[in-house]
């Protein structure tokens, strides 16, 4: 298994439409590719310099993004880390004891999410980009 490196940060916030306002006239952050819109999640991913972070405002809890509780204003819902090959490090982990969940397939990315309790207490999202590691 090898780590690429950080892709994204995932944080959960109250209110999307305020946090990438705020974002953007804060620290220069701006909107990037499409507003992802589903019953249970609103995600938006913003480019802030060269760092990228993703804002989800979560509606139900689900991988990697906690239901914020009464007075959280934003929380991290999970790291985003890059692998060459998402089969490798799903086998990995698994012996090592980690619970993985939540496997997703897209044109551009495959990724899973690894259960918050198996990994030091928050989510990760191990991601591979077809045409950048071993993916087609």
């Amino acid at each position: 298994m090898k780590l690429l490196g950080l892709d994204h940060v995932g944080i959960v916030v109250r209110d999307i439409d305020e946090t990438v306002a705020r974002a953007g006239n804060t620290f220069d952050g701006r909107a990037v590719g499409e507003r992802f819109v589903s019953e249970d999640i609103d995600l938006q991913v913003l480019l802030c310099g060269e760092s990228t972070l993703e804002l989800i405002e979560a509606r139900a809890a689900g991988f990697g993004m906690p239901k914020l509780k009464d007075g959280e204003t934003a929380v991290i819902g999970h790291f985003g880390i890059e692998v060459d090959d998402l089969d490798d490090a799903k086998a990995e982990l698994t012996r090592r004891g980690v619970v993985l969940e939540g496997e997703v397939e897209t044109d551009d990315v495959r990724f899973i999410f690894t259960a918050p309790k198996t990994t030091f207490g928050v989510a990760l999202q191990l991601m591979e980009h077809k045409g950048r590691g071993t993916g087609e």
